[in-house]
């Protein structure tokens, strides 16, 4: 085997009919290869099936946060600083953020906010909460839910062709190596049974 054109050819000869030439094995291994395209081609409409429930799920999820969260202007109560974060000695800068407050109904708030390097204390920053007034993320967008639909499904389609492609590679090996068993004892037996007259 050469190439694919003629692995290909192989099989469909194969499938033919009860030729005395093809070997147990070789129906064996048709019979994996006709089982692996058609998972190929099953892993098509569910990857299509996932990524759409999941843009669905994720879209019902962006639209519930949009609603459940608003911004609000918060005034910043001290300069920003540069955060810190790190492990043992090594530490790197993650973003400017101060302390700040800001109104929810009439309640006074406070929380951590981040604001550009720019900014001093008495400057005014939007910031996202929820429908208690505490800072909270801000709500998925529509381009993030199609984005993990889309990934869901691309994801399927990848981990379960390769998993489905190295059972095949898998298979195939094994039955090449049943194979090369069988013929090196018919080889043997032949040999044996030549030398012995």
């Amino acid at each position: 085997m050469t190439n694919t054109a003629e692995y290909l050819t192989r099989m469909r000869r194969v499938r033919r009919g009860a030729n005395p030439l093809v070997r147990r094995t070789d129906r064996l291994e048709s019979r994996v290869f006709t089982l692996f395209v058609a998972v190929l081609l099953l892993l098509v409409p569910l990857s299509i099936w996932a990524s759409v429930v999941t843009w669905g799920n994720q879209t019902a999820l962006a639209e519930q946060q949009q609603a459940e969260r608003a911004t609000v202007t918060a005034t910043l109560d001290t300069d920003p600083a540069l955060d810190a974060a790190g492990w043992g000695d090594m530490t790197y800068a993650t973003a400017m953020t101060a302390p700040a407050t800001w109104k929810w109904q009439g309640i006074e708030r406070h929380g951590v906010v981040q604001a550009d390097d720019s900014a001093v204390a008495g400057d005014e920053v939007q910031v996202w909460v929820d429908r208690a007034g505490e800072q909270s993320l801000p709500p998925m967008s529509d381009g993030a839910a199609r984005f993990a639909g889309v990934l869901a499904g691309v994801s399927l389609f990848v981990f379960a062709g390769v998993f489905a492609t190295g059972a095949f590679v898998f298979a195939r090996w094994r039955i090449d190596r049943a194979r090369t068993d069988r013929w090196s004892r018919e080889i043997e037996a032949f040999l044996g049974s030549t030398s012995s007259h």
